[in-house]
């Protein structure tokens, strides 16, 4: 069965007047998932880490306008990495990383030439691990880290937003988010 991605137009829209890029992996289109934005699931905490960072209250399980005027705001786009997969019936209520690897259609083409004509100064990609079972998303991302290197934008792994949200956690986001070692064009 093949499923898109629940957000698929905000995927593969422009972030032209942003300066930062924050990419996931996949937000399936399926009946039981109740997320209203990127990162909106029960077990996924970015709305309550990235406010935090400027010092402002949690964003989880608030209204998507909300969130997008706060991502308006501080000049943050968001996007995921995966735009379709195919899944087996039997798969379809598990958000397993396992079950993402078949992938259809990835949005990679689609951000780098984004960025080509964009303000986008940092990026930053939810996931700093990988293993046998997300091995397929390293491939991708590392060619968007490439043009990033080559074209002298910063590049990020953060730590995942799932599962829990710590002071550990959000001291390494804010370290990565607002050091600006970025990479300097040599003249």
């Amino acid at each position: 069965m093949i499923v898109k991605h629940k957000f698929y137009d905000e995927c593969v829209k422009k972030f032209l007047d942003n300066e930062i890029l924050i990419i996931g992996t996949f937000n399936p289109n399926i009946q039981n998932n109740e997320a209203n934005f990127f990162y909106g699931r029960n077990r996924n905490y970015f709305w309550k880490i990235l406010p935090e960072l400027w010092n402002e209250e949690s964003l989880k399980g608030k209204d998507i306008n909300i969130k997008k005027n706060f991502l308006e705001d501080k000049k943050i786009a968001i996007t995921d990495l995966i735009l379709c997969i195919e899944m087996k019936e039997s798969q379809i209520n598990s958000f397993k990383d396992d079950n993402i690897s078949n992938v259809k259609k990835w949005n990679t083409d689609n951000i780098i030439d984004n960025l080509k004509c964009s303000n986008i100064k940092k990026i930053f990609f939810t996931r700093k691990s990988f293993n046998k079972s997300t091995n397929f998303l390293k491939m991708e991302i590392c060619k968007i880290k490439s043009y990033c290197e080559s074209n002298f934008i910063k590049f990020e792994f953060l730590p995942t937003p799932s599962r829990y949200a710590n002071e550990k956690k959000i001291k390494e986001w804010k370290e990565l988010i607002f050091n600006d070692n970025t990479i300097k064009k040599l003249f």
